[in-house]
């Protein structure tokens, strides 16, 4: 599996977390190849909803759909953003570039390969 986790603080939680997960081998099964995402628990987690996730501007541009939202309690459209932390931002789109490659076409890094 690759993974990437991205902490952020979130309204009440100044240690919130996201795991954006998806497998090495593509199983041709849309249900299992989908992006899951999951928050501090599996309560908080949604697989298949995401309609983007780019690479802009040294940050990550998170967009759901509004059941994945609403199951992972996160507004439809969310930007990471690396100013604490500006090291980590290759690494987190270098695994987005992974992603991509395994035909994640949500998933779009032409930012990251600049």
């Amino acid at each position: 599996m690759l993974w990437l986790t991205l902490g952020f603080a979130s309204q009440g939680e100044p240690l919130d977390v996201l795991h954006i997960v998806c497998g090495k081998t593509p199983t041709g099964i849309l249900e299992e190849d989908a992006l899951y995402l999951e928050r501090t628990s599996q309560d908080l987690a949604c697989s298949g909803e995401v309609l983007a996730l780019a690479v802009r501007s040294e940050s990550l541009v998170l967009t759901l759909t509004p059941e994945g939202a609403g199951a992972l309690e996160l507004p439809e459209h969310v930007r990471f953003t690396f100013k604490t932390q500006p090291t980590l931002f290759a690494q987190a789109a270098g695994m987005l570039v992974q992603m991509e490659a395994l035909g994640h076409a949500c998933i779009v890094t032409s930012d990251a390969r600049s």
